[in-house]
């Protein structure tokens, strides 16, 4: 029962490497490394134009505050004119000036924070900017290098073509309940290394984990001609 499935695992693995020497080589690699500073950049670019569009709201509202500020400033300025004129009390001529500081204090304050927004607007345009350009650049990156990583993939085509005929005349020759759980296993298994998933039980332990199996569990071999490990899920035989 176990010979067929070792006969396809090595044809598998076979196929995998060829495939890994192209989907895991240096051109592709790049490919990946730009197309992720594609998808980064443009992320980027989303949150510096949100940020840019909520700094505006902000300026604005300063903006306005500080449009409203002067409005008092100014009925300030004529009232104390009027005041100095008629106003006969020091108290309230004292009061008077005192809230014309304070009006002076928050135009100052506003004019910061209208600087610090323009500052800070200023540096997400030129974010924005030099996000654009890595996306031109990587997707230049990315042109540059896709016919190579074509021309490897058409290379392999044919090799792949012979093999994936080969592992399905096998794999009609494998138990079914067996092949799916191979099937199962190689899919499940994300290390991205070309690992047996068929492995020899070695002194009582998983030939994959090592991981002890119990007696009972190893007499299933003799009658069911393989046994999965309960750790790792490997198919064990002897």
């Amino acid at each position: 029962m176990i010979k067929n499935l070792l006969a396809y695992q090595e044809k598998d693995k076979e196929r995998l490497a060829i495939v890994a020497s192209v989907e895991g080589g240096r051109v592709k690699r790049e490919i990946d490394a730009a197309n992720q500073t594609i998808e980064d950049a443009k992320n980027a670019l989303l949150s510096l134009e949100n940020d840019a569009k909520n700094l505006a709201v902000l300026m604005q509202s300063v903006n306005k505050n500080l449009t409203e500020t002067f409005g008092r400033v100014e009925q300030y300025d004529k009232s104390s004119k009027t005041q100095k004129q008629t106003q006969e009390h020091l108290d309230e001529l004292k009061s008077a000036e005192k809230y014309g500081v304070a009006l002076s204090e928050k135009v100052t304050g506003y004019d910061n924070q209208l600087e610090d927004l323009a500052k800070r607007i200023h540096g997400k345009v030129t974010a924005f900017d030099d996000m654009k350009i890595a996306i031109v650049n990587a997707q230049k990156r990315v042109a540059a290098l896709q016919p190579g990583y074509q021309q490897a993939q058409k290379e392999i085509a044919p090799k792949l073509g012979a093999l994936d005929a080969e592992l399905s005349k096998i794999a009609g020759t494998v138990d079914r309940e067996l092949f799916e759980k191979y099937k199962h296993r190689r899919k499940s298994d994300k290390s991205g290394k070309i690992t047996d998933i068929a492995i020899p039980v070695s002194g009582g332990r998983c030939g994959g984990c090592h991981h002890e199996m119990p007696t009972l569990l190893i007499h299933k071999i003799s009658t069911d001609g393989y046994i999965i490990c309960e750790n790792c899920g490997k198919i064990l035989y002897k």
